[in-house]
């Protein structure tokens, strides 16, 4: 089982509907969270986040699916101005089963997931033993959207 992030503060509801008809083209057993509103974090001057969580399976490799994600990205223009800065939408594995990988282009599990409510919230809808992490975030502010992914 692979688990995807998925952001986007630029044209959000469009980026993000565009980028799961991409990931349900590549990935037909896909899955995904509800979509959640945030604050941007480290680069405060910028649109709210829409963030949610894909859950696929898939017999590709961690690298195949990486490959795949930076091909939508690269697809949906994304492109920020400055590190931190606003995006069209942002793809990034946070689990692929037990696999735990450190490269300079790929790292599993994703290394600041667990800090990251956005991460955790939509990630608990679809896989609940992560339960007891998200009581560490509890003071991050993320709500729950309507809209249909």
């Amino acid at each position: 089982m692979c688990y995807i992030g998925i952001g986007s503060n630029i044209n959000a509801v469009e980026n993000m509907q565009m980028c799961a008809r991409a990931l349900r083209d590549d990935f037909p057993y896909i899955t995904f969270s509800s979509v959640y509103k945030t604050a941007a974090r480290d680069a405060v001057d910028q649109d709210d986040f829409y963030n949610a969580v894909a859950k696929i399976e898939t017999d590709e490799s961690p690298e195949e699916v990486h490959y795949a994600l930076k091909s939508i990205e690269e697809d949906q223009k994304k492109n920020p101005p400055y590190e931190k800065g606003p995006r069209t939408i942002d793809l990034d594995i946070l689990l692929y089963d037990d696999i735990e990988i450190d490269t300079p282009n790929l790292t599993i599990p994703h290394p600041r997931m667990q800090e990251r409510r956005f991460v955790l919230e939509p990630l608990c809808e679809l896989d609940n033993s992560w339960k007891e992490q998200l009581q560490k975030t509890l003071d991050q502010h993320c709500e729950t959207i309507e809209m249909h992914m």
